[in-house]
């Protein structure tokens, strides 16, 4: 084969591969913005669904979800690297979120917290809504004492509190009119042995109920939103040792699950295989739990390519229900059982 006709095959294979993220990137819908396929009592956009592994040419950012209440965004569930840009790209507008949860402090899921947080205030005064009550934010203690870690309060006195790292966010939007920068944060409970569902919220409707989850050397927490009769549950990581997420997913409209590894791949001994859940497993909560629908999140180049082998082992287990995969910025309305 002549160079030419491999320089021609090659920006084909290169167009290709860029429509095919395109495509992943904006769910699919032909370039309409995210929030305009909002609608219903309760919904959650796909902020970022890869892993922490950048995998060139799929559009994927890491771990973030924005859950809507009758079109508005109240939730925002994990905040990893290109969330931030996920947001600005959807379309939607930030400063009615009301409450941040964060499965566990791995970068991958909170290193755009404090970017999405000074975000959310200029977007509140440019809408003419300036946030003026304190952001509730909410995340997993170190019960177990690991190593490496800290409760979520500690992490975020490091960063806005007055010997923080971004100590200047208070006097910054105070000062400037961005309204008035404050925030609670709650500490739960990560020792997953023997553990409870705990609610946390329960406000103008919305019901938020956590418990721990086992995610190896690290503090893990597992989230289920409650709005109008229906419900969403999401794992964030876990290795899904005990029935805590079967619990808490009983019944629910949709269940979000870490799909990072395959059952033997990497070996189970690994301390990567030991923080994440196998596709046997997962099937095995799916079916014990019954969500109407299974989205399979937090891909990796080792999952990615095996989507649709892992959803054969997920049926294998006795799951009957929807299964889909996440992709950026797609939409699911869980009332609408079209979607």
């Amino acid at each position: 084969m002549n160079r030419y006709k491999k320089n021609v095959l090659a920006l084909i294979a290169g167009v290709l591969l860029t429509l095919a993220g395109g495509l992943a990137y904006a769910g699919g819908d032909h370039g309409r913005p995210a929030v305009d396929r909002v609608h219903g009592a309760l919904s959650v956009m796909v902020l970022g669904s890869a892993g922490p592994q950048i995998m060139a040419g799929t559009g994927r950012a890491s771990a973030g979800y924005l859950v809507f209440t009758d079109g508005k965004p109240r939730v925002l569930m994990d905040l990893g690297g290109g969330t931030f840009e996920r947001i600005a790209k959807s379309g939607a507008h930030i400063h009615s979120v009301s409450d941040i949860l964060i499965s566990h402090l791995h970068i991958d899921h909170s290193s755009e917290l404090p970017a999405v947080i000074k975000g959310l205030y200029f977007d509140g005064r440019i809408q003419g809504s300036p946030v003026t009550q304190p952001l509730q934010i909410w995340g997993p203690d170190n019960a177990r004492h690991l190593a490496h870690f800290k409760p979520l309060s500690d992490y975020l006195a490091q960063l806005f509190g007055s010997g923080g790292l971004f100590a200047y966010m208070k006097s910054f939007v105070d000062n400037g009119r961005l309204g008035h920068f404050g925030y609670q944060a709650h500490d739960l409970n990560s020792d997953f042995h023997n553990a409870s569902i705990r609610t946390l919220v329960d406000r103008n409707g919305l019901v938020i109920k956590a418990i721990a989850v086992d995610h190896f050397d690290t503090p893990a927490v597992a989230y289920r939103i409650e709005y109008k009769g229906h419900s969403i549950v999401y794992t964030g990581d876990t290795h899904s040792t005990t029935d805590n997420l079967e619990r808490l997913a009983r019944g629910a409209d949709l269940l979000i699950y870490d799909t990072s590894i395959l059952d033997n791949a990497p070996p189970p001994p690994s301390a990567f295989a030991k923080r994440h859940t196998t596709p046997t497993r997962l099937g095995q909560v799916a079916a014990a739990a019954d969500p109407r629908e299974l989205v399979l999140s937090h891909l990796t180049p080792v999952s990615l390519p095996n989507i649709h082998s892992i959803e054969h082992i997920v049926r294998n287990q006795g799951y009957a229900g929807k299964i889909s995969e996440a992709q950026d910025l797609k939409v699911y309305n869980v009332a609408d059982d079209d979607e």
